[in-house]
């Protein structure tokens, strides 16, 4: 099979699509789409109607396709029969899951609940699951900067959900791992946004990754 010269890239959720429109601007082309909220969904497909295929290459619930091994397959051969991106071929699986559980302004709403009881702050490990059956050539999880610091309960350790973050993507060991906290106005943006990053690259493309930085 011909390889495709396009870039193309799955965002799981995707909100209304800030990450995938950077990006898109970069040349990237979304394939599949994966998004809870309603709202949000329709937003990101009303901003994409340049990609028709979004409006059936899309899902809600991320569990419903995780744990459906006949629905990753019919992914799978969606993607090879429609963009011609064989096994392995995916170019970028990106991800932001749910953040109000690690950020100042969501702790401060849900004080009375552990981290550890909100269903969503595991999301992560979802996202997880997806890559590890794509396989694709570079994944990328951004978050907010709390999540640095977050704690499953209120007396629990200082960091200990970054760090089963990392201990989670490190189990992906076909990838080489780096990770950073991202200031915005670096790189032109009118506001400080600080957000972490982490970047998977699989191994056998041979790309060199700084020292992991796992603050």
């Amino acid at each position: 099979m011909k390889k495709s010269k396009n870039k193309f890239f799955i965002d799981l959720f995707a909100g209304c699509g800030g990450l995938s429109l950077g990006l898109e601007t970069a040349g990237f082309i979304p394939v599949y789409v994966n998004e809870l909220n309603d709202d949000a969904m329709n937003t990101y497909l009303n901003n994409r109607k340049e990609f028709p295929h979004l409006k059936t290459n899309k899902s809600y619930d991320i569990k419903k396709i995780i744990n459906d091994k006949e629905k990753l397959n019919n992914l799978k051969n969606n993607l090879k029969n429609n963009f011609k991106i064989d096994t392995r071929q995916l170019d970028l699986i990106v991800g932001g899951p749910p953040c109000q559980g690690f950020s100042g302004i969501g702790h401060r709403r849900s004080y009375s609940v552990d981290k550890k009881e909100l269903l969503s702050n595991f999301l992560y490990k979802d996202m997880v699951k997806f890559i590890d059956f794509f396989e694709p050539k570079i994944f990328l999880f951004e978050n907010v900067r709390g999540l640095l610091s977050s704690r499953w309960t209120k007396n629990g350790q200082k960091g200990e959900i970054w760090k089963d973050v990392l201990k989670s993507f490190g189990e992906l060991e076909q990838y080489n791992i780096n990770s950073e906290l991202i200031k915005s106005y670096n790189y032109g943006v009118p506001q400080n946004r600080p957000r972490v990053f982490l970047v998977g690259v699989r191994k056998d493309l041979n790309i060199k990754l700084d020292k992991n930085k796992y603050f």
